[in-house]
């Protein structure tokens, strides 16, 4: 076998692999960079001012959320390919690789315009965050492999909308002092279907090149 077919023989698994470290490298940045803040707080503090003027190293934040973005953006890759040798209606899988495509350039627009810059807190790609667990459950609602998954993205789906009224104030829930838990809490809600998703579609696929699918739909 030669080094392309190898390295063609990699490429899902590669992508997938990505998927997978998502949540790490999301929540692994945070903790990297945390020492360059004084007197940072998980608990009260959001994420992004890791990332803004107030740090000593902003950089460490900065470029661990592009990174984190552009693994997402591989792994979008990955899911698409993956959905398609399962069969699963093209529709939702372009869906699930477009929400997940515009998660992770939601990843690079955090990253590049950091915070105090009033474009961060304006991020047109948040989107995909909201959209990815839903269209991932309908993508795999007919496999039957995939009880668990579905499973766990019906309740990851209906902790978002438990979280809705919490985060926006509606449920007359104090949140003052605890910003920060919180929206930890919300990312691990939407960025852990990622990482068992990439690992599920490991599990259950083998490799596929995209000429592959492209070839298998103008028959």
């Amino acid at each position: 076998m030669g080094i392309i077919d190898l390295m063609k023989e990699k490429g899902l698994a590669f992508a997938l692999g990505c998927g997978v470290l998502v949540p790490f490298l999301y929540f692994g940045t945070q903790l990297l960079a945390a020492p360059f803040f004084p007197n940072y707080s998980f608990l009260s503090m959001p994420a992004s001012l890791l990332g803004s003027d107030l740090a000593r190293s902003p950089a460490i934040f900065n470029l661990g959320a592009m990174i984190t973005g552009i693994a997402t953006i591989i792994a979008s890759i990955g899911f698409f390919l993956a959905l398609q040798q399962l069969d699963t209606n093209r529709f939702l899988a372009w869906l699930t690789s477009i929400a997940l495509f515009l998660n992770g350039v939601g990843s690079l627009w955090a990253g590049y315009f950091s915070m105090p810059d009033p474009r961060h807190g304006a991020n047109p790609f948040t989107v995909g965050i909201f959209l990815f667990p839903i269209v991932l459950m309908f993508a795999l609602w007919k496999r039957s492999q995939a009880g668990f998954m579905k499973s766990y993205l019906i309740i990851t789906n209906i902790l978002f909308i438990a979280f809705v009224p919490i985060m926006s104030g509606v449920s007359g829930i104090a949140i003052q002092g605890y910003q920060g838990l919180l929206q930890r809490i919300v990312a691990l809600i939407f960025f852990l279907p990622i990482s068992i998703g990439a690992y599920f579609l490991m599990k259950h696929t083998k490799y596929v090149t995209f000429s592959d699918v492209m070839k298998h739909d103008v028959r």
